[in-house]
């Protein structure tokens, strides 16, 4: 991005995430990119969730391909935010008014994106801070807070000419490149695969940290052993559905590129489900680390998190969001599955290159956050 997110200090401790100490306001000539995905629940109950997903994930990881590789952003389930620089508007508005077509166009989602200014946000008070947290030696992930974000949605949301109109400027192809969502939904390895959405009602950083050390004890030990993606129980989705979902992302066209895309696409199906990456180191150590490049834990005003668990646990689990609810702390939504849905961005194999984005499967943040708002309006009334 530029210097000054480059030289944010990372930690790796999430006890620490909520400390305000670890966060700096963005500078006023950045600007909060907010992209939606309309009618998500009616996509969901139609059975469309990996589609929702993908959507999703496209509208980082098309910034990452040609507007910046260095984005701070966050991943919603249905949505997601990025903030770029105001040199970038341009090149940022061609993209999302291509990325707004080609969801509709390929995928039938229609999607509510536009753009708001940090000096804007700023003086309707509520800031946007950044912190990065260390995934892995390669890899950071960028956490917010101020309550800028959750304002830019609502911004975007509630006021149609703030929002871009589609426009086919860049080609479908280029839009999704580098995006895939082949992976079959990831069975947990404890029983149940928590969807959980936690919204602070306090300034007070105590309560989120009381939460995470809780769910740590309730979990037996780190959150990261919670992480819901074991490569054990993987398995690609079938070669034809990945086929069609190809289709989708780059047009049926019948010619080299296209060729060369299903022939790539037939080896890796092979590769994966056969295990055969096991003799190749570089694959075997993609698979080994691709656990630790997964966006299960994130925080944006809201902390939000997919959690392997088992049912005992996840009783638990509810007894102490819900003792935090009576000391009128916090709010929650939460959803359960028995899988984790990844969708995967790869520039390449190597350590760091490549991105996973981790929601619960069937509906996972999109139904967290319906029940979030139910109780959010319950707490009010």
């Amino acid at each position: 991005m530029d210097s000054f997110y480059n030289a944010l200090p990372a930690f790796s401790e999430l006890k620490i995430l909520f400390n305000d100490a670890n966060y700096q306001n963005i500078p006023d000539d950045w600007i909060v990119v907010v992209a939606d995905v309309r009618g998500s629940t009616l996509a969901i109950e139609q059975g469309r969730y990996r589609d929702v997903n993908f959507i999703g994930a496209a509208i980082i990881t098309s910034f990452l391909s040609h507007v910046s590789p260095n984005l701070p952003y966050c991943f919603g389930g249905d949505g997601a935010t990025l903030l770029i620089k105001v040199e970038m508007l341009n090149r940022a508005e061609e993209l999302l008014k291509s990325l707004c077509y080609w969801s509709q166009a390929s995928f039938d989602l229609e999607l509510h994106a536009g753009f708001v200014s940090a000096k804007e946000l700023k003086a309707l008070g509520s800031g946007v801070k950044i912190a990065k947290y260390q995934l892995n030696s390669n890899v950071c992930q960028s956490m917010f807070r101020g309550g800028g974000l959750t304002l830019a949605e609502k911004l975007v949301k509630e006021d149609p000419s703030r929002r871009v109109i589609p426009s086919p400027i860049m080609d479908q192809a280029a839009v999704f490149s580098g995006l895939t969502c082949r992976w079959r939904p990831v069975p947990a390895t404890k029983g149940i695969t928590l969807s959980m959405l936690v919204d602070p009602l306090t300034d007070d950083s105590n309560v989120l940290t009381s939460v995470v050390t809780e769910l740590e004890v309730i979990l037996g030990g780190a959150i990261q052993h919670s992480n819901p993606i074991s490569m054990e129980g993987a398995s690609y989705h079938s070669f034809f559905s990945n086929v069609r979902r190809q289709v989708q992302v780059s047009g049926w066209r019948f010619n080299k590129q296209f060729i060369g895309e299903i022939s790539e696409l037939l080896i890796t199906f092979l590769v994966f489900n056969l295990r055969l990456f096991r003799f190749f180191s570089t694959l075997d150590d993609y698979v080994k680390k691709l656990p630790q490049h997964c966006d299960f834990q994130k925080y944006d005003d809201t902390l939000r998190m997919v959690l392997d668990c088992s049912p005992q646990q996840y009783e638990q689990i509810l007894r102490l969001l819900d003792a935090h609810v009576a000391q009128k702390q916090i709010v929650y939504g939460v959803h359960c599955s028995d899988a984790a849905q990844m969708t995967c961005y790869v520039d390449s194999v190597s350590d760091g290159e490549h991105l996973h984005f981790v929601d619960g499967d069937g509906g996972g943040y999109a139904l967290a956050s319906k029940m979030l708002k139910e109780n959010m309006r319950r707490q009010k009334s």
